[in-house]
């Protein structure tokens, strides 16, 4: 036996029939069924798995679907015993042919590989469908915050200014607006910006649909503070000699401007407008830009429109023009040499401008402060009118000053009103005889000299008792 089994040969021999027979036993085992599913077979529960509805959006809404979560088992065989990958497990409910209403719809899934096999729990569920509607309402901007120290927020400018919503038909009744919000906090320029659109109820709460377009252009308006004023024009220059202007027009009078407001509280009216009368000889038309004084910001409009018209210069001698004192102490008393109590003046100017002049249009004064006892030989302050220069020397008048006796001075004197000076607005001439009048600088309306504390002004076109 022991020489047998030292043969190579019926060694290798046997080593192939041990070989054959653990071959045999292998491929039987493996072909029997209830051995190969006991070793293969997988199940997996997921829980909370959300219904997808499958639908028109465009016509129709949810309006509600029970139950809203399933339950779904998985069940797979891997002989390599590795777990598939659900991560892209869908459950859907199709419910493209149906209307609206309430149905029981079949839920099937989606996302799994072939290979494995599902049960959803409950397979069906209840979906009511209704229809979308559709309205067009306006849409509402709401600025929040402050805008920086002395600026405001104006109207909001939007595009579009109306949006469509759409939503299901049971809360058509209850959308009563669109808005929203744009903040202006800190702002000192226009606040310029793209917002999204949301639904709201009459009790504010939002309501959930869809707008279109659902994003909108907003332009908030900051401005500074602001102030409506007139606006002056000086004149510069003279017309060609023998001619006069006649009027000037501009357009508009007034300009609204925007300063801080500590600026604007000193302000009566707006200047720095030049209008070159040089050389003219008859009509003609200018478009003025009005300069920004320091610390304004804007002033609306910027530009104005001026027209002058000039024509050939006449001339006027307006008698009986009464001369006013001014400056009188209460210790003296004041009389004007005979026929000095009024003037006569000859003027240049427009007819139309002379013809409408009277005496009482010319304010004349003398100053009679700072005079004592005496005869005195005064110049008449004439204030002339717009467009009018005088010709000839100053008109002069006598004055006679009397002390009067110790006792005898008046309680109180009466104040001589001063002549008015042309309102704000109105164009200022570069001289005292208006356009034509070279060389001679404008005479300003007088005021009161401010009068001693031992003295008060009195006012007598003649003379004091």
């Amino acid at each position: 036996m022991d020489k047998f089994l030292q043969n190579n040969n019926v060694v290798k021999a046997v080593a192939l029939i041990i070989a054959l027979l653990l071959w045999l036993v292998v491929r039987t085992d493996s072909n029997d069924p209830a051995a190969r599913t006991a070793s293969s077979e997988h199940r997996e529960t997921i829980s909370n798995v959300a219904v997808n509805p499958v639908f028109d959006d465009t016509t129709y809404a949810i309006k509600s679907i029970t139950p809203a979560e399933v339950t779904v088992e998985l069940r797979w065989k891997d002989s390599n015993f590795r777990k598939p990958n659900f991560s892209e497990l869908r459950v859907e409910a199709n419910l493209r042919n149906l209307m609206e209403g309430t149905h029981q719809v079949f839920l099937s899934t989606t996302g799994i590989k072939n290979n494995v096999e599902t049960a959803i729990s409950p397979p069906t569920v209840q979906v009511t469908l209704e229809k979308i509607q559709h309205k067009q309402l306006p849409v509402s901007i709401i600025p929040t915050g402050k805008p920086y120290d002395g600026y405001k927020a104006g109207q909001p400018i939007v595009k579009p200014t109306r949006v469509s919503v759409s939503v299901p038909e049971s809360l058509l009744s209850q959308v009563t607006e669109v808005r929203a919000e744009v903040s202006v906090e800190g702002a000192k320029e226009n606040v310029v910006k793209q917002v999204k659109l949301t639904m709201y109820d009459k009790d504010g709460k939002v309501v959930e649909g869809e707008i279109s377009p659902a994003v909108v252009d907003v332009e908030v308006p900051i401005t500074s503070p602001f102030k409506q004023m007139p606006l002056q024009l000086k004149l510069k220059g003279d017309p060609a000699p023998g001619f006069a202007v006649e009027e000037i027009t501009q357009e508009p009078e007034t300009v609204t401007v925007y300063a801080p407001q500590e600026i604007l509280n000193k302000m009566e009216f707006y200047e720095g407008l030049e209008l070159d009368l040089a050389g003219l000889t008859g009509t003609k038309s200018s478009t003025l830009t009005v300069p920004l004084q320091e610390g304004v910001t804007k002033v609306i409009p910027e530009e104005i429109g001026v027209t002058v018209k000039v024509v050939p210069a006449a001339t006027k001698t307006i008698t009986g023009i009464p001369v006013a004192m001014t400056g009188q102490s209460r210790d003296y008393s004041y009389t004007l040499s005979a026929g000095t109590s009024s003037v006569s003046l000859t003027l240049e100017g427009a007819p139309r401008v002379l013809d409408s002049l009277t005496p009482q249009d010319i304010p004349a004064t003398i100053d009679l402060s700072s005079l004592g006892p005496g005869i005195h030989e005064l110049p008449v302050i004439v204030n002339l009118p717009l467009y009018v220069k005088r010709q000839g020397a100053d008109p002069m008048v006598k004055v006679e000053i009397v002390a009067k006796p110790a006792g005898s001075a008046s309680p109180g004197g009466t104040a001589t009103p001063t002549p008015s000076a042309s309102g704000s607005g109105t164009p200022t001439p570069g001289n005292s005889g208006g356009a034509g009048s070279p060389g001679t600088e404008a005479t300003p309306a007088m005021a009161s000299p401010t009068v001693p504390p031992r003295e008060e002004e009195e006012t007598s076109p003649s003379s004091s008792p």
